[in-house]
């Protein structure tokens, strides 16, 4: 059946109707939203301008989860990925009868960081950005044998965002092929590597401890509070496009639940750092910023290891200077 009689979207490829009862086993990409399955088919290319181009186009059945180790959430529901040259369109059906479908769109520019990570079979995506003033998150759950489709996307996404010019404020970079084996980690090496676009170059990395929120335990016998700060293991690599955390979760230190935070250089405003002696040593919270007003802020906290954090956070405050 040809996309033109039921798509506005002029194209080559033909929809072939093929329903989706979201329990499809592979994750898969095509070349345009009208080779998508089910409604996603209808729902992306509708809301496609004519002029759009689609860089990228992913379909992910659903998986028996809704949430990720790392805080993300999400309904299940199958899913729809389109990214064109200034947006990233999502949609969502619950496959449940009276269930409402779901599509968000999502412009580059209101976008502020994105994650993407596994544990064992399951792996997720995630858009945040701002609306109407706040913080919202867009996130997609599915099965790890199509993250390499989501990395493309982030990759794709990455392509245009500015690059900060290194050389005006004296910093050196390096080719991601000639850097990578600085990190570490091999397995936060191999989660990074697959998010540098073309041409991204690479200018630091810290190996480090993300410091998880605080835990309070009551004891039942003094009822009095013990307060604790869990840690895990986590890598940061500054680009000249982006920063991006790599970070265990705490159910598995051996870095089989990893998660990567992107965070575009081009969206941050200010970088702030603050020290605080706790009972692990001394913490240090970067906070950066997304707007001038610093209403909307990213908190990390990090125990450093054998590295200059003050270096770290300083050259990062270069990065960010508008």
């Amino acid at each position: 059946m040809p996309c033109d009689n039921m798509f506005k979207s002029k194209t080559k490829y033909r929809w072939e109707g093929w329903e989706s009862s979201g329990q499809e086993s592979w994750v898969f990409s095509v070349k345009h939203p009208c080779e998508l399955m089910g409604v996603h088919a209808k729902l992306i290319d509708s809301e496609l301008k004519e002029s759009e181009p689609v860089q990228s186009c992913v379909y992910a059945p659903r998986v028996s989860a809704t949430s990720t180790p790392f805080g993300l959430a999400s309904d299940e529901s199958s899913c729809g990925l389109c990214v064109t040259d200034r947006r990233f369109i999502i949609s969502k059906d619950r496959h449940v009868k009276g269930a409402e479908l779901v599509l968000t769109s999502v412009d580059f520019k209101d976008i502020v960081y994105l994650h993407i990570g596994s544990a064992l079979l399951l792996s997720w995506f995630s858009v945040s950005y701002i609306q109407s003033g706040k913080i919202e998150t867009a996130t997609v759950i599915f099965g790890s044998n199509g993250k390499h489709h989501f990395e493309k996307a982030i990759r794709v996404f990455k392509g245009y965002c500015g690059a900060v010019d290194t050389e005006e404020i004296g910093l050196a970079t390096y080719p991601a092929g000639s850097f990578l084996y600085r990190i570490k980690d091999s397995i936060h090496r191999n989660y990074l590597k697959t998010l540098i676009s073309a041409n991204e170059k690479c200018v630091l990395t810290l190996g480090c401890y993300s410091v998880w929120d605080r835990i309070v335990r009551k004891n039942l016998l003094s009822r009095k509070e013990k307060v604790s700060y869990p840690t895990s293991k986590a890598t940061i690599l500054v680009t000249d496009k982006s920063v991006m955390v790599a970070r265990n979760s705490l159910e598995f230190s051996v870095g089989n639940n990893v998660d990567v935070l992107v965070i575009p250089l081009d969206k941050v405003f200010v970088v702030s750092a603050t020290d605080e002696k706790r009972d692990i040593g001394t913490v240090h919270e970067l906070k950066l910023n997304f707007s001038e007003t610093g209403n909307n802020a990213l908190h990390i906290s990090l125990l450093s290891l054998d590295e200059d954090i003050e270096s770290f956070t300083n050259n990062v405050r270069r990065l960010v200077s508008k």
